[in-house]
């Protein structure tokens, strides 16, 4: 029993303390907010407001998602790419797999353009 007493003493000086102390509370709640996600920070890509990680992209550091972040290192982001989860995701202008993408590129060159009128 005085175990777990104990450790409760212990628990409760700990957020005491921190209730004393400000500067301390403040950083411990930007901790938490970072790990939790405030929905402040977007894919500059995709729009995804969810990733396990935050990558740097062609905007700065931790501006890409996850998905996008590997392949924009890998030099393979393409403006048809899009993560299956992403909010701007659109079955018929993107795919979430490179040779699809490719693919929509090589079928949208060889479409003929429409005319062009001329007065």
């Amino acid at each position: 029993m005085s175990f777990s007493s104990s450790s409760s003493t212990t628990a409760n000086n700990f957020w005491g303390q921190l209730s004393e102390n400000k500067p301390a509370a403040r950083k411990l709640k930007k901790k938490m907010e970072k790990r939790v996600g405030s929905g402040a920070k977007q894919c500059s890509h995709c729009g995804v407001q969810k990733t396990p990680l935050w990558r740097t992209g062609p905007l700065g550091e931790k501006t890409l998602c996850n998905a996008c972040g590997v392949r924009f290192k890998s030099g393979r982001l393409l403006p048809e790419y899009r993560p299956a989860s992403s909010p701007t995701f659109s079955t018929g202008l993107h795919s979430n797999s490179h040779r699809k993408v490719l693919e929509m590129r090589q079928k949208k060159e060889t479409e003929p353009s429409p005319p062009v009128q001329s007065f």
